[in-house]
Order: structure tokens, then C-alpha cells, then sequence
């Protein structure tokens, strides 16, 4: 038990460490998008406009970032202006902040926090990918929201990775042979609940792979099995 707790708060400290997405905000206001136009009409370079606090930019790397789409949507319903609210991965905000010696504004104030965060994001990729190298599983598993919910692994300490999409919801952690082959629970997927309700996602529990996840971990059951023992079309 004790292993288990220095691992949760290991996990704890990675997951909640770092942001995965950043989020920014794109000019869209009719004159921008009809130059816009022109351009793409005359085969000339497209110039888009970011939000920043001090002016609209034409230079990614002097942007606002946010940290959660919903803190950049509810700034956005209190401006005047019209904007999109575009998403970046880890990956890309770093390689779209450049170094000093290649930039025009180097006392731009909006240039230097985010400098000073991708020098940040980083170190704690390197972090990140070594941790992530511990959990059995491919690509397309990330990180639970809301780590603190979820139990570690009754057997190898680790906080899940999940894959949730249209057909299906699941786990992974460091129990299993490989990648492909490894210990997972799992959750009805939502088209299989739509297609059991006449069409109808009412009622549709978003959080029941932690549920399910949470209950194998403190008892050994699989929930999701059980259900589809009794009604096979749950997928």
C-alpha cells in the first residue's frame, strides 16, 4: 500500500503537472476574412491575426494562450470582436515558439512568458515521455481528466490512460505484454448506447469507465463484462 501511494502521487504530480492543449484565438472578423479571400484568390500569402493583450499580431509566438477551451470561450463571449478559438497540442506550441535569435520582438512581453513557458513544456516532455513509457499501450491512450478521481492500479500502481471514441471506451496501465496485448477495462461506447435508445443519448453516463475502473480496482469486478453477458449488443 505503501508503493501504491508514493505511485499515486507520482502520477498525480506528471498528470496535473502540465497542460496538454493550449488554446488560442484567431482573428475572424469580415475584413480579415475578406482579405483573406483576396489573397487565396491572387495566390498571395495568407496573414492571420492572433489575439494578444497589448494588439492583434500577425506572430503566433506573441498570442495569448489559454489554458482550457472553456477560459477562451468565456473570454471571447465578453469581446466585441469575432473571434475562433483554435487548439494546439504540447508539440506543436513548442515548435511555434522560436528562439530569440530568430525573432523580430524580443521585448515583446506576450513573446517572452510564452518563450518562457515552451522552455517549460520542454522539460516536462522529456518528463512525460519517460513516465509514458511505463504504460502498455499505443498511441491513441491519453491522460485521464481529473486524475485525482481515478484509483491506481491494484497491480502496477499506475494511474490509466484512456481511449474514448465513437466505438468504444477503455484503459491501460502497466499490466500486460506489449502495447497491444494488455490489461484493460472497459465502458459501453456512446453509439452503442445511442443505438439501444432509438437513437437518443439521454441519460448517458460519461463517466462510467472511471466508475467501472475505480469499482475492478477496489473489488475485481468487471463491471462492463457482466453487461455484456447479459445483453450481447453492448459493445
Amino acid at each position: 500500500m505503501e508503493l501504491s501511494s508514493k505511485l499515486l502521487n507520482e502520477s498525480l504530480n506528471i498528470y496535473l503537472g502540465k497542460r496538454d492543449k493550449f488554446y488560442y484565438l484567431l482573428v475572424a472578423d469580415k475584413s480579415v476574412n475578406r482579405d483573406n479571400q483576396l489573397s487565396e484568390l491572387f495566390g498571395e500569402e495568407v496573414k492571420l491575426q492572433y489575439f494578444s493583450p497589448l494588439n492583434i499580431t500577425e506572430f503566433i509566438y506573441c498570442a495569448r494562450f489559454w489554458k482550457d477551451k472553456d477560459s477562451a470561450n468565456r473570454f471571447v463571449s465578453k469581446r466585441s470582436g469575432t473571434y475562433q478559438v483554435k487548439e494546439m497540442t504540447r508539440e506543436e506550441f513548442i515548435n511555434s515558439i522560436p528562439d530569440k535569435s530568430s525573432v523580430d520582438k524580443l521585448n515583446d512581453e506576450r513573446y517572452l512568458k510564452n518563450l518562457e513557458l515552451r522552455n517549460q513544456e520542454i522539460k516536462y516532455s522529456k518528463v512525460w515521455n519517460e513516465y509514458r513509457s511505463k504504460y502498455k499501450c499505443i498511441s491513441a491512450y491519453e491522460k485521464v481528466k481529473n486524475p485525482q478521481y481515478w484509483l491506481p492500479c491494484k497491480d502496477c500502481g499506475l494511474i490509466p490512460l484512456v481511449w474514448e471514441f465513437n466505438n468504444g471506451r477503455s484503459t491501460a496501465c502497466g499490466c500486460g505484454k506489449n502495447e497491444y496485448v494488455h490489461h484493460s477495462i472497459h465502458a459501453e461506447s456512446i453509439m452503442s448506447y445511442v443505438t439501444r435508445n432509438n437513437g437518443s443519448a439521454l441519460g448517458y453516463n460519461s463517466e462510467e469507465l472511471r466508475m467501472n475502473w475505480n469499482q475492478w480496482v477496489k473489488t475485481g469486478q468487471d463491471v462492463f463484462a457482466e453487461q455484456k453477458r447479459k445483453n450481447e449488443k453492448i459493445w
